[in-house]
């Protein structure tokens, strides 16, 4: 960051020491999971995820994985600036995978 001062009590930090961005899941091949087409995230941000269930064998390579309670959204236009982005939820066994398209 640069520029002006930080309010009192604030710190600098990084996304990576807040964060962990995009780690490698390691599940059971057979484990039902979520799997996320562009077309079911909501163009709002607490909108309903539609997704498909699938094995974690056919999702795990190729496709961005994820986890319940992450935040997803498309990084490609349109779909960014159409607002394509949520928070997932009710992924089944909590883990999913979609779109390469996503952060």
């Amino acid at each position: 960051m640069s520029g002006g001062k930080l309010p009192e009590g604030w710190a600098t930090s990084t996304i990576n020491e807040m964060c962990n961005l995009n780690p490698k899941l390691k599940l059971d091949d057979d484990l039902d999971v979520g799997f996320m087409p562009m077309a079911g995230v909501p163009t709002t941000y607490l909108g309903k995820c539609n997704f498909e269930t699938k094995k974690w064998s056919e999702v795990k390579k190729g496709f961005t994985q994820f986890q319940n309670d992450d935040v997803i959204f498309a990084k490609i236009t349109p779909c960014f600036e159409n607002g394509k982005a949520v928070v997932i939820k009710e992924f089944p066994n909590g883990y999913g995978a979609g779109s390469t398209e996503y952060y």
